[in-house]
């Protein structure tokens, strides 16, 4: 559905606004204002005009200081402004232009060229303005860009972090037996692989703050994963002998146990080691960090470390740019979490204070049953 170009008529002569109405509102929505002071009112009210046709002579204030006004407002000052005027001495037409007019027409007019210069200049404002949204939107891609890069880098440590922490105690222990050796070999593989697989997630964060990111929700186990991440922290948590506990419905986790929730594997991963990762930093060596699991409504993991969040950046915690004190903080890594959870139909939440430390926890969608047949997890 299109709609008509406005236009606003400011002239105090009846005739000339009759004239003027009479061979333009077939093709345009029109306003019309009588005074100065009413014209630039009615041009400050929302929906702004697309061109003004502009008389000088005119009571109380003239056409050359209504022009000055608009241009000097930051929303109307890229309005083109055309005289039409009586006053067709050579100095009146160089001040319209001074003051910031795009055409100036002599009365008495022609009404082919009113007609046709109105056209032209609605038409180059009309381009001009499509050029500015795509300069912004170009500029706002590469901001996009240049963000998702940097949470892109962030999250890659983790799993560099278990590359390195793997190989390190491979090579400080030479006395690991096959079993051993293959555990590590394959806790390598899968960190190289997760960093393959972050590297060509890049784009996808881009979607994720635009909206437009298309996930598959499926059920998974996330178990398997928060062992995978705890195994890629492993060397940190042994240099700074920070114990973690994971519990499920208030019970340790048992051998093969399982956890389904609705989400994305690498979503999870990428989700769950980053805040792990947050909440070893802001422990003290010989603390200990929890992981609960609980299933009900929605599957909420809750992981709780004993460092405080400033109360200054509490409530936007989860918002962009948000650090604080963080030496080599980008303030997108709990934003980016925040992306991961929301993209899965989840949300994620954070306590913290004095007395109760800090707990971040994500609730997810629990995994439909297996005869579910109505169930839709896109």
């Amino acid at each position: 559905m299109s709609f008509a170009q406005k236009i606003l008529i400011i002239d105090d002569d009846p005739m000339d606004i009759n004239i003027l109405r009479s061979i333009l509102e077939s093709d345009y929505a029109l306003n019309i204002a009588i005074n100065g002071r009413m014209g630039l009112k009615r041009a400050r009210s929302e929906p702004y005009p697309d061109l003004v046709l502009l008389d000088v002579m005119m009571p109380e204030m003239d056409g050359f200081e209504v022009c000055e006004h608009l241009k000097a407002d930051p929303v109307l000052r890229e309005i083109p402004v055309i005289f039409i005027t009586a006053k067709d001495k050579v100095a009146d037409e160089t001040r319209a232009f001074k003051a910031g007019a795009v055409d100036y027409i002599p009365k008495p007019f022609s009404i082919p060229v009113v007609m046709a210069r109105v056209a032209t200049h609605l038409a180059m404002h009309a381009a001009h303005v499509q050029l500015k949204q795509q300069y912004i939107a170009l500029q706002e891609m590469e901001r996009l860009r240049k963000d998702m890069e940097a949470i892109s880098r962030h999250d890659l440590k983790t799993p560099i972090n278990g590359i390195i922490g793997c190989t390190d105690l491979l090579l400080q222990d030479t006395t690991l037996s096959q079993p051993d050796l293959h555990k590590f070999y394959r806790l390598i593989r899968e960190s190289a692989s997760q960093l393959r697989e972050m590297v060509n997630m890049s784009v996808s964060l881009i979607k994720m703050e635009q909206g437009c990111y298309e996930v598959t929700l499926q059920p998974i186990s996330l178990l398997p994963i928060l062992h995978r991440i705890l195994a890629d922290h492993r060397a940190w948590r042994e240099r700074r002998r920070i114990e973690t506990l994971m519990t499920v419905d208030g019970q340790p986790v048992q051998d093969q146990q399982v956890f389904m929730v609705l989400g994305d594997e690498l979503l999870c991963y990428t989700l769950f080691a980053n805040l792990y990762k947050n909440a070893l930093e802001a422990s003290e060596a010989g603390q200990v960090v929890s992981v609960t699991l609980r299933t009900g409504a929605m599957a909420t993991v809750a992981l709780h470390n004993h460092g405080v969040v400033p109360p200054v950046i509490r409530e936007k915690f989860f918002e962009k740019y948000v650090t604080h004190g963080k030496k080599g903080g980008t303030g997108l890594g709990t934003y980016s979490a925040r992306l991961m959870a929301e993209t899965q139909r989840g949300s994620i939440t954070l306590h913290s204070s004095e007395a109760d430390g800090t707990t971040v926890t994500v609730a997810l969608r629990q995994s439909p049953g297996a005869n579910d047949e109505n169930f839709d997890c896109r």
